[in-house]
């Protein structure tokens, strides 16, 4: 549709150039890259299979912010490059540090909507978490 505008646009300023006996405006197309969407306006997309309620899946920069925001978890912990191995299971997500190989344990508060650093370390860090979810999230086995 915003193709079309333009080139109905474009023909409009060609036709009144020549009806005023001016020379026509040459038209201009436009590819894909160049016309800028509109700013997206109310709330983000979901990522594929997330759910409006529930935190997961996420994704590391996420998690990354999560753990800034915490900031006795990130002395204790030795970041590096970032996290990986992330598992998630419903509101609760495991991840690795780079740097010392520790396991952070995160939260995803509903009422907030957002991921919060609970634990981390390289041993005992899912103790905050229910036992039944404990069992669903790789990193704490």
């Amino acid at each position: 549709m915003r193709y079309t505008l333009l080139a109905v646009l474009a023909g409009a300023a060609a036709t009144l150039a020549a009806c005023s006996g001016g020379s026509p405006i040459p038209s201009t197309t436009f590819s894909p890259a160049e016309v800028s969407p509109p700013p997206q306006t109310g709330p983000a997309p979901l990522k594929p299979g997330a759910s409006p309620q529930a935190g997961c899946p996420v994704d590391a920069a996420t998690l990354e912010k999560a753990l800034a925001a915490n900031a006795q978890l990130v002395s204790a912990v030795q970041l590096g490059k970032g996290l990986t191995d992330i598992s998630c299971a419903q509101d609760y997500a495991t991840a690795h540090t780079e740097g010392d190989r520790a396991t952070v344990l995160f939260n995803y508060d509903t009422a907030q909507k957002m991921w919060l650093a609970l634990a981390g370390g390289t041993s005992n860090a899912c103790d905050k978490a229910p036992a039944e979810i404990r069992k669903e999230l790789k990193n704490c086995g």
